[in-house]
């Protein structure tokens, strides 16, 4: 199979934006911590570059469009609540390694091994919900806008025949994840706030596809629940 360069350039260009936001969430943390000797706060983060990783052959392989769509910023005019949802993720995904860092630094918290883990089992099923809708759905861009040029269809396979925004259930099971990684209950705070924008985005997103695109109302009457089944 003859491998084309392209592809390679735009995984590689999407593996470093994720990278930087990695080592970005990596300079708060220990900047608020004042301290760098945490092994278990390094696994933490070890795993999770390894994650990145095995997002991205993941995709490379089965579903290299999605990786392309998600490296570019589409030019187009965003949703208000679209815009008001990038901006809150920012803020949220630094103020929890930040909380995070600074409970440490000003409590020494040394949560049991027993947290850690469960940290890191969350860790792995959130990011593993995400990724599996990420190679089912190739129109998983990173705004939200009906991709009329790429024929945008309703997806409803994988992951999406349980509940119709699988990727955001995924990433807010990925984020409740990071206290107990880096060592704090007080990290949930953000973490919730997190899962709120989620929610909030959830909201008009879906608004917006019974509205303009074909079939999603039909979609939404089979799979009933937008994040979580049988609640919501």
């Amino acid at each position: 199979m003859k491998l084309d360069p392209e592809l390679f350039k735009v995984v590689a260009k999407r593996g470093m934006q994720v990278l930087t936001s990695l080592i970005l969430m990596m300079i708060v943390f220990f900047i608020s911590a004042g301290r760098v000797d945490l092994v278990r706060v390094w696994a933490y983060f070890g795993i999770y570059l390894l994650a990145i990783f095995f997002n991205l052959v993941v995709l490379f392989k089965y579903n290299p469009e999605v990786i392309k769509a998600r490296s570019v910023i589409v030019k187009g005019k965003m949703k208000w609540w679209d815009k008001l949802f990038a901006v809150l993720y920012f803020i949220f995904m630094l103020a929890v390694p930040a909380v995070c860092g600074y409970d440490i630094r000003v409590h020494s918290t040394d949560l049991k091994l027993e947290y850690y883990i469960m940290g890191i089992v969350i860790f792995i099923v959130g990011w593993g919900f995400t990724t599996w809708a990420l190679v089912v759905n190739k129109f998983f861009e990173g705004g939200v806008r009906i991709q009329k040029e790429r024929d945008h269809r309703v997806i409803s396979t994988g992951p999406y025949s349980l509940i119709r925004h699988p990727g955001y259930a995924g990433m807010i099971v990925f984020y409740l994840s990071m206290p107990l990684g880096l060592g704090s209950f007080y990290g949930l705070i953000p973490a919730f706030l997190i899962a709120a924008n989620f929610c909030f985005r959830t909201y008009f997103e879906d608004k917006m596809l019974r509205g303009e695109l074909k079939g999603y109302v039909e979609y939404s009457k089979k799979v009933r629940y937008r994040l979580i089944p049988g609640i919501w």
